[in-house]
């Protein structure tokens, strides 16, 4: 009769000691979930450092969020007051590139970028993202960052917004514009999107270095933060069973 009771007392020990395990994954999977989001939106690849008053590459990263429709138009708006007065387009297969321009003072400057497929099936698919990337100046030299609201056009005839501003630099807001971040002083270039001089350049990977760093360093918390969890769960269940096997 002991070891009947002993036996069913094991049993529900372990099933207990399964489901902490079963918890304690599943948190662990939530927690690198959270420590590295997907940037599943229209956004500035940050491997480019731009100076204020100068002159430089602009890539935005567009991924496609449809499960049933593809990406085959982007328009970028360049906000009032940003007085882009040369822009040039980087050609991307199967896409025209169209800059628009208006008046501005007693020139012009660049109101708009508009890139579209020239036929749907060269569209950007589910589970894929395009690049499309610009080269522009003068960027302001009154600003530390610039808002590029953008819209994205989808086959589907659907259009998504991205163009709301974060207010606290905590919450990222559910449809962010995509943000050119100025660095103070530099070279300005030679106007043309010509190519960075090597210090430019070395800042430039050094500002990407850092981010891939910060991103490296939270999706390693949450791996060590699993395979502890995991262990000491183990430890339970292995600490219950020779508990249960050393009785008589």
């Amino acid at each position: 009769m002991s070891n009947n009771r002993n036996a069913n007392v094991g049993r529900q020990w372990s099933a207990i000691a399964r489901r902490i395990a079963a918890v304690t994954a599943l948190g662990g999977v939530a927690l690198l979930g959270f420590a590295a989001p997907a940037a599943a939106h229209v956004h500035v690849d940050s491997a480019e450092q731009l100076t204020k008053g100068g002159y430089g590459l602009v890539r935005l990263i567009v991924p496609t969020e449809s499960d049933d429709a593809s990406t085959v138009g982007l328009t970028l708006t360049v906000p009032e007051g940003v007085d882009l007065t040369s822009v040039r387009t980087l050609p991307i297969p199967g896409w025209t590139a169209t800059v628009e321009r208006e008046q501005s003072g007693d020139g012009e400057r660049v109101s708009r970028v508009r890139w579209q497929a020239t036929d749907p099936a060269n569209g950007l698919k589910a589970a894929e993202f395009g690049v499309f990337t610009l080269s522009a100046g003068p960027w302001p030299e009154d600003v530390d960052s610039v808002p590029l609201p953008t819209e994205q056009n989808y086959s589907d005839g659907s259009v998504v917004s991205w163009n709301e501003v974060a207010i606290n630099a905590g919450i990222e807001p559910e449809h962010p514009a995509p943000v050119v971040t100025l660095a103070a002083g530099g070279a300005h270039g030679d106007g043309h999107g010509g190519t960075p001089d090597s210090a430019s350049t070395d800042g430039s990977h050094a500002a990407a270095a850092d981010s891939d760093s910060t991103a490296w360093l939270w999706r390693t918390i949450a791996v060590v933060a699993l395979v502890l969890s995991l262990g000491a769960t183990i430890a339970v269940i292995a600490l219950v069973r020779r508990g249960h096997v050393a009785k008589p």
